[in-house]
C-alpha cells in the first residue's frame, strides 16, 4: 500500500498541471512542483496552513465561499481564470469524497491556458477592428446595437424627422451623425446644437437668428442655427430642455420649414431636416405640462432608443481597447495593454454615465500609468470599489470570478467561423446604411443577389 501511495504521489509531481490538495479543515496537505513553479512557493513552507494562503487576500473571501459550496455539494466543480506574472492559468476545483459520500477536500488544478486566452483577446480585438471600420466611431459587437443600426440604414435617406432617445453618454450624437454622414445632405456638415448649454435669453437668436437693432447690442444681422444649417441636418441635442416660447417657434419651423428673425417680420424658407435627442423622458414632460404635446408628436416621427452601456456589457472592453489606442496615440505613448485583473474591473462597473464615462476613464487610465500594463490602481475609484462590493450580476467569459459556476468549455468558442459571420453581418448593415436601407443597392454594393440578400438577412434578425 505504501509503495503504491509512492507511485501515485511521483505520477502527481511528474504532471504538467499545478496539483493542489486540502483536506476537510481546508489544510493543505500536498503542492506538486508545478504549482510551487506556477505560484512562486515552495511547497515546505505552506504544508499545514490554510488554502487560503497560497491566494491573495483580496480573493480570500471568494474561495472561502466557492469551498463551502463544494463541501454541502451546491456546486460541483468551480472554475475561474488568473492572470500570474504576464501568463493565464485556469483554475479548476473540485470536491473530493469518500466511498461512502464523507467530504475529504478539495483538489485544485492549475493549468496554463496563456495561448488560449490571449487568441480569445486577439478575436476580441478583431471583432472591436471590424464594428469600428464599418460603422465609422460605433464601436460594438453586441446583438442589442443591431436595431439601432438597422433604423440607421434605413432612415438615413429618408428626409423624416428622427428622436434619438437614452440615457447621457450613450452616444446619441454619433448615431446622429451616422445618419447625416449617409444621407443625400452629406456634403454640408451637420449643425449640432446643444439645447441645454444655451442660456434662455439667448435660446431663440441662436436658433432664429436676429436683425440689426433687435435688442441692445445687436450691432449686425446674424443667421441662426436653422439658416446655418439650409440644405443640411440640425441636430438639436437635449431637445427636452428647450423653455416654452423656443419650443412654440420650433413647432412653426416643423410645421412650415420656415423661420423668422428675431427682430424682422419676414420669413425666411429653410430646407432643414431635424434630427433631436434627449435623456429625458418627454412623454412625462408633457403630461406635467413642460413639453408642448404637439412639438412632442411633430418630433416623433421616428424613434430610434440607444441602449446603455450595461445593458450592452460584449461592447466594454472593445471600446475599451479602442479607446486605448487613441489616447496612447494622442499622448504619444507607446501602445498599452489591459491586464486580466483591469479587465475584470471594468466589466465589473455599471457605467452611470455609459460610454462617455468609460472614454474618461481610459484617458485617466493611459495618463497616470507607469508602466505597460494598465492596472485597477490607474482606473477611477468607483471602477475598483463597484468590483470590491460584487460589481452587477454578469459574466464574461474572459473574466471569472471565484466560486462562480461558468466554465469555459461551454462557451461558444470564439472561432475563425464566429469572426467571418461577424464580418459579413457587419458588411450587411454597412452596405444597407451606405444605401440609405434600399436592398437592392445593397445587394449590387455587395456583389450578391438580392434574393442572397434577403436569407442572410432572415439569419440575421434570426440572432
Amino acid at each position: 500500500m505504501q509503495q503504491l501511495t509512492t507511485i501515485y504521489r511521483d505520477i502527481l509531481e511528474s504532471m504538467a498541471e499545478g496539483i493542489i490538495f486540502a483536506d476537510a479543515d481546508d489544510r493543505l496537505t500536498f503542492i506538486n512542483q508545478t504549482a510551487e513553479e506556477i505560484r512562486g512557493i515552495k511547497a515546505e513552507n505552506f504544508i499545514g496552513r490554510t488554502i487560503f494562503s497560497v491566494h491573495s487576500p483580496n480573493s480570500a473571501k471568494r474561495i472561502k465561499e466557492l469551498l463551502q459550496k463544494l463541501r454541502d455539494g451546491s456546486i460541483k466543480q468551480a472554475r475561474r481564470v488568473i492572470e500570474v506574472k504576464g501568463r493565464y492559468f485556469e483554475n479548476s476545483y473540485y470536491p473530493v469524497s469518500s466511498p461512502d459520500g464523507g467530504y475529504l477536500g478539495t483538489l485544485l488544478i492549475s493549468r496554463d491556458v496563456t495561448e488560449r486566452q490571449q487568441l480569445q483577446h486577439e478575436n476580441q480585438s478583431l471583432k472591436q477592428r471590424m464594428a469600428c471600420g464599418s460603422f465609422g466611431g460605433f464601436v460594438s459587437i453586441s446583438s442589442s446595437m443591431l436595431p439601432v443600426f438597422q433604423t440607421i440604414g434605413a432612415v438615413a435617406g429618408l428626409e423624416s424627422t428622427v428622436l434619438i432617445t437614452g440615457e447621457s453618454g450613450t452616444g446619441k450624437e454619433l448615431v446622429a451623425a451616422a445618419i447625416h454622414r449617409n444621407s443625400a445632405r452629406n456634403e454640408r456638415a451637420m449643425v449640432t446644437v446643444n439645447c441645454a448649454a444655451l442660456p434662455e435669453h439667448l435660446v431663440e437668436s441662436e436658433l432664429f437668428g436676429y436683425q440689426r437693432g433687435a435688442f441692445t447690442g445687436a450691432v449686425g444681422n446674424h443667421r441662426g442655427k436653422f439658416e446655418q444649417a439650409d440644405k443640411s441636418t440640425i441636430f438639436l441635442d437635449e431637445v427636452g430642455d428647450l423653455p416654452a416660447n423656443a419650443q412654440a417657434k420650433l413647432l412653426r419651423v416643423l410645421q412650415e420649414r420656415t423661420v423668422s428673425r428675431l427682430g424682422s417680420e419676414k420669413d425666411i424658407r429653410v430646407d432643414v431636416r431635424i434630427i433631436a435627442a434627449t435623456n429625458r423622458n418627454l412623454q412625462q414632460m408633457v403630461a406635467d405640462g413642460l413639453f408642448r404635446e404637439d412639438l412632442y408628436y411633430r418630433l416623433n416621427v421616428i424613434s430610434l432608443p440607444v441602449p446603455p452601456l450595461r445593458e450592452r456589457r460584449e461592447d466594454i472592453l472593445p471600446m475599451a481597447e479602442f479607446f486605448l489606442k487613441r489616447f496612447s496615440e494622442r499622448m504619444e505613448r507607446p501602445q498599452l495593454g489591459i491586464c486580466e485583473a483591469t479587465r475584470s474591473v471594468l466589466l465589473s462597473y455599471d457605467y452611470p454615465g455609459n460610454v462617455r464615462e468609460l472614454e474618461h476613464g481610459i484617458e485617466r487610465a493611459v495618463a497616470l500609468c507607469p508602466g505597460s500594463c494598465i492596472s485597477p490602481a490607474d482606473l477611477p475609484e468607483q471602477f475598483v470599489a463597484a468590483r470590491s462590493s460584487g460589481g452587477p450580476d454578469w459574466q464574461h467569459p474572459l473574466s471569472v470570478r471565484a466560486g462562480d459556476q461558468y466554465r469555459p468549455d461551454d462557451a461558444a468558442p470564439a472561432t475563425l467561423a464566429n469572426a467571418r459571420e461577424e464580418s459579413e453581418r457587419r458588411l450587411i448593415l454597412d452596405a444597407l446604411v451606405r444605401t440609405g436601407g434600399r436592398k437592392a443597392e445593397a445587394a449590387k454594393l455587395l456583389n450578391i443577389s438580392r434574393k442572397t440578400l434577403w436569407e442572410k438577412l432572415k439569419l440575421i434578425n434570426q440572432t
